[in-house]
């Protein structure tokens, strides 16, 4: 293995060898400096991390921190790993921890299906012919994601896929393994996580409002090392109340600027239209994404309270949000002019009038989702085409406006 700098300075010979060896074990220890060792880990996959601690204290002294920089997990084996990790003793690295993602495990395959193709790759191998029982993943988890991926990533069209990733499909069961997650356990790891940025617990449905205690417990705790929010992901905590919400805006307000682009508090039908309100009265001003599909009690009120509050919105759901008309689109459309994706589903107080206002005063608008809206059914082509029509007029971006259809059971 050879290991070269690179002297952007010196551009006759910019390549200095710092190691050649052959590729065996190394007899000693590597000396390289602290900022070269630095160098080469901020390079390698996070995957290679765990190995590359290995080499001396010195290296494991700076991988460690770079590997718990973003915890991401998929599998509760994994989970149970990390909690009983951090509950160790010994573990010194919670206050490297930047994100928090538990997001469901890839899906599974009857192994039957693909024990022909492994056949044919260790055909001469007796030892390594795979078992055709149970099942197998269809995707490997990959460790070199963080979980974070995508989050200003702008719409892909032809798979529906927008920015923070795809809209939940209710209808089917996704959560799997994060159903196991206990408060209890998120909680230990949260008290340890003073400089934690980005916490994604959606789909985790028992975890109960004592996580949001945990969590400005651990900032409090190490308050020099503590930072702001900026990406908050709660979807379908069925315990979540105003009080969790409000005691994490409550110290937000006090303790920084905010800093939050990110929220979803989706399928909380626990919540209040009070607490969406301090939400948004805490960290409006800088939040780009926002998704409060079905919480029933957001009204007119709280959407005239966002548009006054929310002029940086880009990604805005109030999927099945009943309560919400005309008048309170109209005053979105007038104040947040960076909406680019913005969803109405099933808001059946919301027709022609309301999307109109949208489709005309919104100069970014790129995506809209209108399924089960209160558009009239007879003449709703002629009114989608008149819309289409005006933004060509006009010079403005084209809108996907997806129209899904509605089943009555």
């Amino acid at each position: 293995m050879r290991i070269f700098w690179f002297n952007t300075d010196n551009q006759q010979d910019p390549l200095t060898l710092l190691h050649d060896t052959e590729p065996t074990t190394p007899s000693r220890e590597l000396q390289f400096p602290p900022e070269i060792i630095k160098k080469i880990v901020d390079y390698l996959p996070r995957s290679f991390l765990p190995q590359v601690a290995g080499v001396s204290q010195l290296w494991y002294a700076t991988a460690m921190p770079i590997l718990y920089r973003h915890l991401y997990v998929r599998t509760l084996p994994h989970w149970m790993l990390l909690v009983r990790t951090m509950t160790s003793e010994n573990f010194g690295f919670g206050h490297c921890v930047s994100s928090l993602v538990l997001k469901p495990s890839p899906k599974l395959i009857s192994a039957q299906l693909t024990s022909y193709l492994n056949q044919k790759v260790v055909i001469n191998d007796d030892a390594l012919q795979p078992n055709t029982r149970g099942y197998v993943r269809l995707e490997r988890v990959n460790f070199d994601l963080t979980g974070l991926e995508g989050i200003e990533t702008p719409m892909n069209e032809e798979e529906e896929v927008h920015e923070n990733y795809m809209e939940m499909d209710d209808t089917k069961k996704e959560y799997e393994w994060l159903i196991y997650v206990t408060t209890d356990q998120v909680g230990y790891v949260l008290c340890q996580c003073p400089a934690l940025e980005y916490l994604n617990l959606s789909g985790c449905e028992n975890l109960k409002d004592d996580i949001m205690t945990k969590l400005v417990a651990g900032k409090l705790a190490d308050i020099h090392r503590s930072k702001p929010m900026k990406g908050i992901w709660l979807n379908l905590l069925r315990e979540l109340t105003p009080k969790g919400i409000g005691r994490l805006c409550h110290f937000e307000q006090k303790q920084y600027k905010s800093s939050l682009n990110h929220l979803d508090l989706g399928y909380n039908i626990g919540l209040s239209n009070i607490a969406v309100k301090e939400a948004i009265q805490c960290w409006g001003r800088t939040l780009t994404h926002l998704r409060l599909d079905t919480i029933y009690e957001v009204n007119n009120e709280t959407i005239q309270f966002m548009a006054e509050h929310c002029p940086q919105l880009r990604l805005l759901h109030i999927t099945r949000c009943w309560n919400v008309s005309n008048p309170s689109i109209k005053a979105l459309a007038k104040h947040c002019k960076q909406l680019k994706y913005l969803s109405l589903a099933f808001l059946n107080a919301v027709n022609e009038e309301g999307i109109r206002a949208v489709v005309q005063l919104l100069p970014e608008l790129e995506w809209l989702n209108i399924t089960g809206c209160g558009i009239n059914q007879l003449f709703k082509q002629m009114i989608l085409e008149s819309f289409a029509d005006y933004r060509r007029r006009h010079g403005l971006c084209p809108v996907y406006i997806q129209d899904g259809s509605v089943n009555l059971i």
